[in-house]
């Protein structure tokens, strides 16, 4: 809705990666599964259920992520329609054990993280489904 402040709308998820390809470098499928995991997070606070994935406007991969990196993946409400909406998503490398230290157990917390992809994104989620939708979010068939 116009005016409707977003910005309480957040969800944010944290975890350690892994990957299968012999450089270390995570698959950017993971990545982009991170995101719905951050949307569908988002989606049980909004609607109560998770909706389903409409479309991509855009995806950057903007830096590599590696095999034992920990990822924070937040997911924003940037706008809602009567079924649809509208998100922002990024994942940082919050901390990092490739190439650090003399050790393979060697680790250490990125200040500032990493900025490795970003994305915005449509979901859609039928009438039906919208179990939880606030009032101030729901908008006139």
């Amino acid at each position: 809705m116009p005016g409707e402040d977003l910005s309480r709308y957040v969800s944010v998820v944290e975890l350690r990666v892994d990957s299968h390809y012999t450089d270390r470098v995570v698959s950017l499928g993971t990545i982009v599964e991170m995101f719905g995991i951050a949307g569908t997070k988002l989606a049980y606070m909004i609607d109560g259920d998770g909706g389903l994935m409409r479309a991509f406007e855009n995806v950057e991969f903007l830096a590599p992520v590696y095999h034992g990196d920990y990822v924070r993946c937040t997911a924003r409400l940037l706008a809602v329609g009567r079924t649809s909406r509208k998100r922002s998503y990024e994942l940082h490398v919050t901390a990092r054990t490739h190439g650090i230290g003399p050790l393979q157990t060697s680790g250490e917390i990125l200040d500032p993280p990493i900025l490795a992809a970003r994305a915005v994104g449509i979901t859609v989620t039928p009438l039906e489904r919208q179990r939880l939708t606030p009032p101030e979010l729901k908008r006139a068939s």
